[in-house]
């Protein structure tokens, strides 16, 4: 397998094609099982329960890496894909795939199961795609808690994993993560990195687990812009055997000029949640949730939505975010909410024809001339006059 690997790199890339089978390879403490060392190469298989690389000790199963840090990427590993691929991680500690130096690069249809650590890890990830991908039964520890899904800027403050550049313009769609205990996609700046991960998109999305150790399902650290979530499905059943059995927090939300939208988070029998929802807007931030809905079948110990404590917060806006049962907010209630849409604004009395359409019942409108608000109710424009 390495030596078809090399064989593309030393083409200028290629495909490299697995067919249905089931493939032993041993990583070290040292060096990845298989290492992709040129740019342009496809790693294809039959399909991704039929072609299945079985990692065979711990350590790295497949490394998909730039020869360092590089702002210019131009060492970086590039134009490369993984799909219709199988990983199984046998229990074993190490990353399966690792992402680092690295730009536009696809995954796509791949299946990763049983890896007790990171299953993929993207450290100065640019302009990616990871789309089908499903990762079942893979955890951290409670001591050492990993996602499994890390995007980051770095992993390390000095050598191998460290950056002062980002990881930006990743997107995630229709990816589904299962039975995992400390995490399912985690976006951060990472250790020693002061940047910006940004550019981060998340769509159609779920993350289920009844193998509840410790960690959100969901993490966007302060350091993150720009990012993006909707259409995601946050479930809670169980605690794994193992654990104290603690509750914990779903989605912790902090980036900056970034959007929730359109979330279920859920449980059942069982007080696995703590809050649903932890969120913090810093200076000069706002922190958008827009249909984030809680449907517990046992209410959170805290609130559906919790804010984090901020000496100086930025704004929030909130719009239909609510908990079937339980407490709904809770923390350090915001007082900074965002602006409301302005009204519309009619140069003399508001009626139907103000409007493109004929507007709802309940619909506001300012008369800027005689300093009047219109409401509509039951199709007649109803007025009040304004303070000067």
């Amino acid at each position: 397998m390495q030596s078809a690997l090399d064989a593309a790199a030393q083409a200028g890339g290629g495909t490299v094609y697995f067919p249905a089978g089931t493939y032993l390879v041993l990583p070290t403490s040292t060096a990845p099982a298989l290492t992709v060392g040129g740019n342009g190469i496809h790693l294809v298989g039959a399909g991704s329960k039929a072609s299945m690389l079985v990692k065979g000790d711990n350590g790295i199963l497949l490394r998909i890496s730039g020869a360092g840090p590089d702002a210019t990427g131009a060492t970086h590993r590039r134009y490369c894909a993984v799909e219709d691929l199988g990983f199984n991680g046998s229990g074993r500690t190490g990353l399966v795939l690792e992402l680092y130096y690295n730009d536009n690069t696809v995954v796509r249809d791949v299946y990763i199961t049983s890896n007790l650590d990171t299953c993929i890890d993207g450290v100065e990830l640019w302009d990616s795609r990871i789309s089908n991908l499903v990762v079942e039964s893979s955890t951290g520890t409670i001591a050492d808690p990993r996602p499994n899904l890390w995007l980051r800027n770095a992993s390390a403050a000095s050598g191998w994993g460290s950056s002062q550049d980002n990881t930006n313009q990743v997107h995630l769609t229709g990816c589904r993560f299962e039975a995992f205990g400390t995490g399912a996609v985690w976006i951060a700046a990472g250790t020693g990195s002061t940047n910006n991960p940004n550019g981060i998109y998340l769509t159609d999305c779920k993350f289920e687990t009844s193998q509840l150790l410790r960690g959100p399902h969901l993490k966007v650290d302060a350091s993150s812009k720009h990012v993006h979530a909707r259409d995601i499905y946050c479930y809670a059943g169980n605690f794994a055997s193992t654990g104290d059995k603690a509750a914990q927090n779903i989605i912790t939300w902090a980036g900056v000029a970034s959007s929730l939208e359109n979330v279920l988070i859920a449980n059942g029998s069982v007080a696995t949640v703590n809050s649903g929802l932890t969120v913090y807007a810093g200076k000069g931030a706002t922190a958008v949730l827009r249909d984030v809905i809680g449907l517990y079948g046992t209410a959170p110990l805290g609130a559906h939505v919790y804010f984090e404590a901020n000496a100086d917060p930025g704004d929030y806006r909130l719009e239909n975010t609510y908990a079937n049962t339980g407490a709904q907010f809770s923390g350090t209630v915001p007082t900074t909410n965002a602006p409301n849409p302005p009204l519309r604004l009619v140069n003399g009395p508001v009626s139907d024809a103000s409007f493109n359409r004929t507007p709802a019942n309940g619909t506001l409108a300012v008369d800027t001339l005689n300093h009047r608000l219109y409401v509509r109710v039951g199709g007649v424009w109803q007025w009040s006059a304004l303070n000067s």
